[in-house]
């Protein structure tokens, strides 16, 4: 399984929701990885198997050239600044597609969140395939 998330949620970083939101985000991940570590132990103990052969989690961004034309004085202060020393800015990730088995496709528009779920707010679409073999 291959997870491609933003490097943060929207917003600002620091701010004490964001760094909830990133700590149930590390909790979750690191749940994922012990679940497949011990279903690994479990059925395939005499492998040597690792979790990250099966599930990987990556974040996106990308790197801009350094442009020396813009004077100090213009830089703005706190995450802006960060972004502009690093010259790295996140990637807006919206998709959402699992494959599973190379059997059963699902592609759809839902965030995880009430804004997707919730039913009387945004429109969302999902559609789910299964491969037939003859």
């Amino acid at each position: 399984m291959y997870i491609v998330m933003p490097l943060w949620p929207e917003g600002d970083p620091h701010s004490d929701v964001i760094q909830q939101i990133l700590w149930w985000q590390w909790n979750t991940i690191h749940f994922m990885y012990k679940k497949v570590a011990n279903a690994l132990q479990e059925y395939y103990a005499q492998r040597n198997n690792h979790p990250t052969e099966y599930l990987n989690f990556y974040c996106l961004g990308k790197r801009e050239k350094l442009n020396l034309s813009i004077p100090k004085k213009e830089i703005p202060a706190g995450v802006v600044k960060l972004l502009s020393q690093t010259r790295r800015h996140p990637i807006y990730v919206h998709s959402k597609m699992m494959i599973v088995d190379d059997e059963y496709i699902i592609l759809g528009s839902a965030n995880i969140n009430e804004r997707s779920m919730c039913g009387s707010r945004d429109s969302e679409i999902c559609i789910i395939s299964k491969s037939t073999v003859f």
